[in-house]
């Protein structure tokens, strides 16, 4: 907590906004509110919030995430099992002008994506359009004639 809050906040304020809406406020730092590359959570990861949609159709799944200044050279898209993870770096080109507000997010990005099911990492297509990264994706299928038998040794 910090030093703007009492110690013991909870116990001091009523209940009437219900149990669990002072809790949200727990990893709150008012010192985040200075940094400009900060999301407002007390992370040390630095890392923007990267808002995504997951569409499904029967075996492909299609991951859009919201990323406008993504540098492409930059990106890893890796998928295991059920997860899939986008890292990169946003930047902005000034094209010759000096700044003097940012308020626009720049610097690294990193968003991990529960999938509703395994994907295969061997078959992945990515496109990016106006700020948004399409990630399409194929469910993975595993087969009954894939499946080794593990042979457990006996130490006794």
């Amino acid at each position: 907590m910090n030093k703007y809050w009492p110690k013991a906040w909870k116990d001091k304020l009523p209940n009437f906004l219900g149990e669990d809406f002072f809790s949200s406020f727990e990893n709150f730092d008012m010192n985040d509110m200075d940094n400009p590359n900060s999301s407002g959570t007390n992370n040390n990861n630095n890392y923007s919030s990267v808002k995504v949609n997951i569409c499904e159709s029967d075996n492909e799944l299609l991951c859009i995430f919201r990323i406008p200044g993504l540098n492409l050279e930059d990106v890893q898209v890796d998928v295991y099992d059920m997860t899939l993870e986008i890292v990169g770096s946003v930047s902005i080109d000034h094209k010759g002008f000096r700044p003097v507000q940012l308020e626009l997010y720049q610097g690294p990005v990193k968003r991990q994506v529960k999938l509703p099911y395994p994907a295969r990492h061997d078959k992945i297509n990515a496109t990016y359009k106006h700020g948004y990264l399409y990630v399409h994706l194929h469910r993975l299928f595993r087969h009954e004639d894939t499946k080794q038998k593990l042979e457990i040794k006996d130490l006794e």
